[in-house]
């Protein structure tokens, strides 16, 4: 009871493995100092076809390396599902999966092995059970198949915990996009908001500097839109909001970003767009919205005529995005001062000093 006591025991698995070695070699060193008949009686309680040193040496090894797996497992499931940086990119996040894909399947490949080593521990058991004289033997195997049968189920539970992280961290990755995304979006209109703005435009400011290219920037107001709050209400001004911010979205390159400044101001990025394309792209916005005739339903009630002024700059050589600002929003209030429902934008052929104002207007004025 000693020997299955000791063979249970919790000891560390580099101690097991040391032990077995040790014990290898001093077998092998018995052989030197025991009398050959004392030996011939030990082996006569064993039968000739048991592979009694081979067993035991398994065993142990089994065991230890067992023990060796199940410590460490859990580590670093716990590591990646619990301290993955919020800013991962998708690519880490996807990397990170398949790491737990992989150490899923190290795991099930020992569930395996284990399985294979526990069957051959049962055909020695029945093997050792067909002799009466192998008592403490069969008790050691029994001890190293209950340990194994242990080990399978805690490699078992760890698999499980293993999936069960890697579920966790998916459904972390599409909870913060999910977040990440609402954070960046109007939830009136569907598009950006200003926070979205704020970094696209920053973005498009640096990248222009950094390859040398043009970038310009376009501020909409819709005209007398308090006006029609009041006369209509908030729910229909929320609805010509949304309106408004589908004809921009319809008539825009798909590298144009387009977010909702505030209250009924709009602003429009364009990439790499010289003065002259920006205007043409905001002139046709401002032609399809004036010649709509809204209505509301299910009344039927004209609404009439809705109208927006436009401000349109270039970014300049050494200018900075506050400066960039300032100015299209000095755009946009001088159309609103001219008369509204027009576009007011830098002059295409001033490369460098301030810009004499560009003005288009509706042939109705």
């Amino acid at each position: 009871m000693k020997i299955v006591q000791f063979v249970r025991a919790r000891a560390h698995a580099a101690y097991a493995l040391v032990a077995v070695f040790l014990g290898a070699a001093a077998l092998a060193a018995l052989g030197s100092f025991v009398p050959d008949q004392a030996l011939s009686a030990l082996r006569s309680l064993i039968p000739g076809e048991t592979p009694f040193f081979q067993l035991l040496l398994l065993g142990w090894i089994g065991v230890g390396l067992g023990r060796l797996t199940i410590k460490p497992a859990p580590a670093p499931v716990e590591s990646s599902a619990a301290k993955r940086p919020r800013q991962e990119t998708t690519d880490k996040d996807e990397k990170v999966d398949r790491v737990l894909r992989q150490v899923a399947k190290v795991l099930q490949t020992h569930l395996t092995d284990s399985e294979s080593f526990s069957e051959r521990l049962d055909g020695h058991n029945q093997r050792l059970s067909r002799h009466e004289s192998v008592g403490p033997i069969k008790e050691i195997v029994l001890a190293l198949i209950e340990d194994n049968r242990d080990m399978r189920n805690r490699l078992d539970n760890v698999r499980n915990q293993l999936e069960e992280s890697r579920l966790q961290v998916v459904q972390l990755q599409t909870n913060l996009e999910c977040a990440q995304e609402a954070g960046l979006r109007d939830v009136v209109t569907a598009i950006g908001n200003r926070r979205f703005f704020d970094a696209s435009f920053m973005e498009e400011v640096e990248k222009a500097r950094r390859q040398g290219d043009q970038m310009c920037l376009a501020l909409a107001d819709i005209d007398k839109f308090k006006h029609v709050n009041d006369r209509f209400g908030h729910l229909v001004g929320d609805r010509l909001l949304r309106l408004f911010a589908n004809i921009l979205v319809q008539n825009v390159r798909g590298q144009d970003k387009v977010a909702r400044f505030g209250g009924e101001e709009f602003a429009l990025i364009f990439p790499g767009a010289r003065i002259d394309e920006a205007v043409t792209a905001v002139e046709r916005i401002r032609v399809v919205l004036e010649s709509k005739q809204w209505t509301i339903e299910p009344s039927g009630e004209r609404v009439g005529k809705v109208t927006a002024s436009f401000g349109v700059v270039k970014l300049r050589a050494d200018e900075s995005p506050n400066d960039l600002l300032r100015r299209v929003d000095e755009r946009l209030y001088e159309a609103k001062v001219q008369g509204r429902n027009r576009i007011v934008a830098d002059d295409p052929n001033d490369e460098t000093s301030q810009s004499s104002p560009c003005d288009r207007r509706a042939a109705t004025g």
